[in-house]
């Protein structure tokens, strides 16, 4: 798994996030605590193995909870 994006993101609760933008590659994640499967690729929280699914509008979605996150702005 390889970091190709870091996205601060927030929820209406004022909650803030890190996601990261996986690809396929190698990095420390692959030697590191993760539970994800060495060949996942998609959106996942920084220090956690939380996945986030891009929404339409440009938000993202956590898969377990299904709490909603949008970007912040600078």
């Amino acid at each position: 798994m390889k970091i190709d994006e870091e996205i601060l993101i927030q929820n209406q609760h004022g909650k803030k996030l890190i996601l990261q933008k996986v690809s396929r590659g190698i990095s420390y994640l692959d030697f590191g605590m993760t539970h994800l499967s060495r060949d996942f690729e998609g959106y996942k929280v920084k220090y956690m193995d939380r996945i986030a699914a891009p929404q339409p509008d440009g938000s993202f979605k956590m898969t377990d909870t299904g709490e909603v996150f949008a970007r912040v702005q600078n």
